[in-house]
């Protein structure tokens, strides 16, 4: 995986490295990608059942382009079925983002967690691309049984974790943390 240059890994019991994160430099606007979140927010609430996303990707012929994807994965279609741009953002910034990456997405959203919250300690089926919009040294996202600790950065690059391991994400700021957030086929392993 040339695109991705790994900054934490974990050695396995095997002796071989398994990719925990890793950047894929994209060179994005942060405070252009912000705007855009902002207007687009103006629009479309971020308060799904209980959490808080919207959909940037869709399925074919969806008729509830913006929150369908956002259920847990056990409830929604097959993740990869997520992969074409919500038709109201064609001409956005979110465009320009969704193509600068090497590799195809799908699933695409905004998350964000909201200030003194945690997520539940869990895997998902694949990887997850972030790139934090707005978040705080004190928004960590912790692999649980790695005992490793990684803040994204909002640097306009995308972060690679792979959270096929056991993990939470928490934001103990008084702030919103936003995160844009992918899946892709990236291997972790190394």
């Amino acid at each position: 995986m040339s695109h991705v240059n790994w900054v934490v890994s974990a050695r396995e019991e095997n002796g071989s490295d398994t990719g925990l994160v890793g950047r894929i430099d994209l060179g994005l606007d942060v405070d252009e990608l912000a705007k855009a979140t902002d207007d687009l927010l103006s629009r479309h609430p971020l308060i799904f059942d209980q959490t808080q996303q919207l959909a940037i990707q869709v399925r074919p012929g969806s008729t509830d382009p913006w929150y369908e994807s956002c259920y847990q994965e056990k409830d929604i279609a097959p993740e990869r079925e997520y992969a074409e741009l919500n038709p109201e953002l064609k001409g956005t910034y979110f465009e320009e983002v969704v193509a600068r990456f090497p590799v195809p997405l799908f699933r695409t959203r905004l998350l964000a967690l909201t200030s003194r919250t945690c997520y539940s300690v869990h895997r998902d089926e694949t990887s997850r691309l972030h790139v934090a919009i707005q978040t705080t040294e004190h928004a960590p996202f912790v692999f649980v049984e790695r005992n490793e600790v990684f803040r994204v950065p909002a640097d306009g690059n995308a972060y690679l974790l792979n959270t096929t391991e056991v993990h939470t994400a928490m934001n103990g700021a008084r702030t919103l943390r936003l995160h844009l957030v992918a899946g892709a086929e990236l291997d972790p392993s190394r």
